[in-house]
């Protein structure tokens, strides 16, 4: 009789580990990365040039609301000088301008009379015109104030909806970033670099500075002194040059002088996009100190590392 068959256990296969074909590579992350960063880097200069515009504003408000007391007060004086010129009208005429002419005695006095009253007319005709433009000066001081403070108003709310923006842009990235590379940062670190051994004049501050920054984080509208953006580094750094240069990295391009690329030297700001948006500072042999994006910190990386736009060079005070 034959053995009954016995069943073999069916051994399990060790699953091998495939990607899926939906999931992105480290590349494709990375340059999602790249993109992101790009735009956020826009929404914060964005940021910063908002904030340019309402520090003006308020500062025009200042200026307009420090002239409406003396406007008020010219306004007054005139308003009293109206009211005395119709007194001394009054006065001279008694009973108005003919019967005043009527009383006189002789014709010198007739004459006399005359010019005085044409002297009084001319003299209140004046007064009324000037009476006239204080009030439309205090008028239209009063409703540029209340303009500038709607303005104001609304350049705030502008701010507050890109903050939101920026942070969730910030807190994609963070997520994308730690997927991607964990903690690490996604660019290479040069540690070699010395700093140049002597730069002449306000340079010299404004590359010494940058090396004392290195390895400060990134943080979008700050310029210091625990954390910077872009072109809050640069302005961070030229202000020890006792120059000052606004936040956003356009504007900085707008107040510099433009050079051409073998006539820049450390110290010199190098521009970055078609439509700025990333600032440096050229530090020598091809080389700058940035603060790259959210999530990197102040860092030594080549210029040629985005898109060159120009290089510019503050102009120091005399």
């Amino acid at each position: 009789m034959a053995a009954p068959a016995v069943a073999t256990p069916a051994v399990a296969t060790p699953a091998v580990a495939t990607p899926r074909a939906d999931r992105p590579t480290i590349a494709e992350i990375d340059k999602r990365i790249t993109a992101a960063a790009r735009r956020l880097e826009v929404i914060v200069e964005q940021y910063n040039d908002s904030r340019e515009d309402l520090r003006a504003n308020l500062t025009r408000q200042r200026t307009l609301g420090a002239r409406i007391g003396p406007m008020t007060r010219d306004l007054r004086q005139r308003q009293a000088l109206m009211g005395g010129l119709a007194a001394r009208t009054y006065q001279r005429t008694v009973r108005g301008p003919t019967a005043a002419l009527l009383s006189a005695d002789d014709p010198h006095e007739f004459v006399s009379k005359i010019i005085g009253l044409h002297e009084l007319a001319a003299q209140q005709q004046q007064a009324v015109r000037d009476l006239d433009l204080a009030r439309e000066r205090v008028a239209h001081t009063r409703t540029t104030l209340r303009q500038l403070a709607g303005q104001q108003r609304r350049t705030q709310t502008q701010l507050s909806a890109r903050k939101a923006m920026v942070e969730g842009e910030i807190a994609a990235l963070k997520q994308m970033r730690e997927v991607a590379y964990g903690a690490g940062s996604r660019y290479a670190q040069v540690f070699d670099f010395p700093a140049p051994p002597s730069v002449p004049g306000p340079a010299g501050k404004v590359v010494a500075f940058a090396f004392a920054q290195l390895g400060k984080p990134y943080s979008w509208g700050a310029a210091g002194p625990r954390s910077y953006d872009c072109s809050g580094l640069t302005l961070a750094a030229w202000d020890r040059a006792g120059v000052s240069l606004p936040h956003n990295a356009a504007r900085q391009y707008t107040v510099t002088a433009h050079l051409d690329r073998s006539d820049i030297k450390p110290g010199d700001l190098v521009f970055f996009h078609g439509r700025i948006s990333h600032v440096g500072i050229y530090i020598g042999r091809g080389m700058m100190i940035h603060a790259p994006e959210y999530g990197e910190d102040v860092r030594i990386a080549p210029v040629d590392l985005l898109p060159i736009h120009g290089f510019g060079r503050p102009a120091p005070s005399d």
